[in-house]
């Protein structure tokens, strides 16, 4: 009976974990590829197809982990800082930005070569991009992972700019909105690349 209760334990630990992660994944990815890919395109002038192979990985090297080390990384930075939900916008905005800068300080540069690219220069332009837009970008990073766990019901958002329409939405609505703008990021970043390979 005592093992029985330990797998019934452990199962629930692994399946709150498994959702944890592909919300906080799904988050992390929603708000970042249609942003990497105009960067790279753009900015570091980087081909369509090293671009798209950058987001392939990104995306998988997300799902298979990277999404908990940035999602789990970013708690552990909060903590650090005293950081929580009902902190000013002000400071977490600060925070999330720095925070993301280290992050993509770290993982662009891999990321970037074993999707093609070998020119040192363009690697070096697309991690600064990337730092860049970490500063930039960690506050509707940090934002989105937080609201996406509210909108599946993984944890209510109390940040002070999160709007009470949203928190009064039902269960069943706000995975209906969580779909639609997954499903919009990646509209986005086909036209993304549709405009880029025009050029």
């Amino acid at each position: 009976m005592e093992l029985e209760n330990i797998i019934k334990t452990t199962t629930k630990i692994v399946k709150k974990n498994l959702k944890s992660h592909l919300i906080e994944s799904t988050a992390l990815l929603a708000e970042s590829t249609p942003v990497f890919a105009a960067n790279e395109t753009a900015f570091a002038k980087m081909p369509v197809d090293v671009s798209m192979h950058a987001r392939i990985w990104a995306i998988g090297l997300t799902f298979a982990g990277m999404g908990i080390a940035y999602a789990k990384g970013r708690d552990c930075y909060r903590k650090l800082f005293h950081i929580t939900d009902r902190t000013s916008e002000r400071i977490q905005s600060l925070n999330d930005a720095i925070y993301t800068g280290l992050f993509n300080l770290v993982v662009a540069p891999p990321i970037y070569f074993v999707s093609g690219e070998r020119d040192p220069k363009k690697i070096a332009l697309g991690t600064l991009g990337s730092v860049t837009l970490g500063l930039f970008n960690g506050l509707p990073l940090g934002y989105s992972v937080d609201v996406y766990r509210d909108l599946t019901g993984l944890k209510d958002c109390e940040r002070p700019s999160y709007p009470d329409i949203l928190k009064r939405q039902d269960p069943k609505t706000k995975k209906g909105l969580a779909a639609l703008v997954t499903a919009g990021t990646i509209a986005l970043t086909a036209g993304i690349y549709a405009v880029a390979q025009r050029r």
